[in-house]
C-alpha cells in the first residue's frame, strides 16, 4: 500500500473534546528517519488527559495522539543504517531538545523543551507516522502487537524500578491494578523472596492482579487498608508504588511505610493536587518519597524483557478497537476498567 496510495486515515485532536478523523497526505521519511505503519497502539490515560484537556503542556494541535506504539517499518530515510525495512518494532515517543542541562546530562526523560510523539508530532492512532530512527527499537516478531503496544510503558516501570532501588526478599505495595500497576508487579515478583501486595477497587482487575502473581490483593473500599497491611506486615512496607494516580491513595498510603521504607510516586495525579503527611514520622522512619516520569533510555530493556517473555502482554491488552471507535476509546479510558485493562486501536481495523 505504501509504495501506491498517497493518503491514510488518522484521528487528529484538534481541541479540548475534539478528535477528527481526516484523510490526509502519506508522510515521507526524511533524512535519520523511519516511515512506520502502525500495527496497534495503545490508550494512555495522558490521551484522555489531552482530549479533556488537564493536559495541555508540550501538546500542539491538530495532532495526531497515541505514544505506545507497535509498527513495522516501511520507509527508510536517508542515513539510517541498523534498521531494516519489514522490521517489527517500538519507540520511544520522547525526543530531547539535545542541548538543555538534563538532555546533556544523559537524562532526556527530564527534558526541559521536549517534543513528543503523540503531543506535538504524529501519533500512532494513524496508519502511518514517521519517527527519528534513534527512537526506534526493534522487537522479535513473536511478541505480537500487544507486545509492542506494552513496550513504552513498560520501559517508563523500569525507569521508575531503577529509582526504586528495589532489594531481593523486600515487601511492596502496589497502589491499582491497571497496566501500569499490574506492569509493577511482574517486574517486582521477578526479585527473588519478594512479597507483593496490590490494591484494587475493581472485581476484574482484582482477578487480573492474582492470575498475575500478586501474593496478596486487597479492596481497599471492603477493607480497612491499614489494618489489613498491618496483620500482614506489622513493621510496615518497605516500598510503596502509586500506579492510581489519585492524591486521596497516596495520602493513605504514606503512614504504611516501613523503617527506611520508600514511596515512589507514579501515577499521574492532577495538577495542583494536594496531601499532607507528618513530617517527623517520616523523618522518624528515615523514610524516601520518589517520583519517576517517562521512558529514560529504557525501551531496549523493555524490549528485552517482553522479548523473553517475562510479561504477561496478552492478559494485559485485552481489546483491539477500530480507528472509528477512537472517540469511544480514548474517552472510555476511565469507564472501560470494569471490563477492560489495556485498550488498544488497529487503524487498519
Amino acid at each position: 500500500m505504501s509504495e501506491t496510495s498517497k493518503t491514510m486515515r488518522a484521528g487528529f485532536f484538534v481541541g479540548k473534546g475534539k478528535i477528527e478523523l481526516r484523510n490526509v497526505p502519506m508522510p515521507k521519511a526524511g533524512p535519520g528517519e523511519v516511515l512506520l505503519r502502525v500495527i496497534a497502539c495503545g490508550v494512555c490515560g495522558t490521551d484522555n488527559h489531552i482530549l479533556q484537556g488537564h493536559i495541555t503542556d508540550g501538546v500542539v494541535p491538530p495532532v495526531v495522539l497515541g505514544h505506545e506504539i507497535a509498527a513495522r517499518v516501511d520507509q527508510i530515510g536517508d542515513g539510517v543504517e541498523r534498521i531494516r525495512a519489514e522490521q517489527f518494532c517500538a519507540v520511544d515517543p520522547v525526543i530531547g531538545c539535545g542541548v538543555c542541562s538534563m538532555c546533556r546530562a544523559g537524562r532526556s526523560n527530564l527534558c526541559c523543551d521536549p517534543t513528543i510523539i503523540g503531543y506535538k508530532l504524529n501519533g500512532g492512532f494513524a496508519q502511518f507516522l514517521v519517527a527519528p530512527a534513534s527512537k526506534v527499537v526493534p522487537l522479535d516478531e513473536r511478541v505480537g502487537p500487544a507486545g509492542g503496544v506494552l513496550c513504552e510503558t513498560l520501559a517508563c516501570v523500569i525507569n521508575g524500578y531503577d529509582r526504586l532501588g528495589f532489594q531481593a526478599a523486600s515487601s511492596a505495595m502496589v497502589l491499582g491494578a491497571g497496566t501500569v500497576g499490574l506492569l509493577w508487579t511482574q517486574i517486582l515478583k521477578s526479585s527473588p523472596g519478594s512479597l507483593v501486595i496490590q490494591t484494587e477497587i475493581v472485581p476484574y482487575r482484582r482477578d487480573k492482579a492474582e492470575r498475575i502473581g500478586a501474593d496478596i490483593v486487597i479492596d481497599p473500599r471492603a477493607e480497612d487498608l491499614p489494618d489489613r497491611v498491618r496483620s500482614e506486615l506489622p513493621e510496615g512496607v518497605d516500598f510503596i508504588i502509586d500506579a492510581t494516580g489519585e492524591p486521596q491513595a497516596v495520602q493513605q498510603a504514606i503512614p504504611l511505610l516501613g523503617r527506611g521504607g520508600t514511596l515512589l510516586v507514579f501515577g499521574v495525579c492532577p495538577a495542583g493536587s494536594k496531601i499532607s503527611f507528618d513530617p517527623f514520622e517520616l523523618y522518624n522512619k528515615q523514610g524516601r518519597i520518589i517520583a519517576s516520569k517517562m521512558p529514560a533510555g529504557t525501551l531496549d530493556r523493555a524490549a528485552r524483557l517482553i522479548e523473553a517473555g517475562k510479561i504477561a502482554c496478552n492478559e494485559l491488552v485485552t481489546q483491539t478497537r477500530p480507528l472509528s471507535d477512537l472517540v469511544e476509546a480514548v474517552t472510555g479510558f476511565k469507564t472501560h476498567r470494569d471490563t477492560q485493562i489495556k485498550v488498544a486501536v488497529d487503524p487498519w481495523a
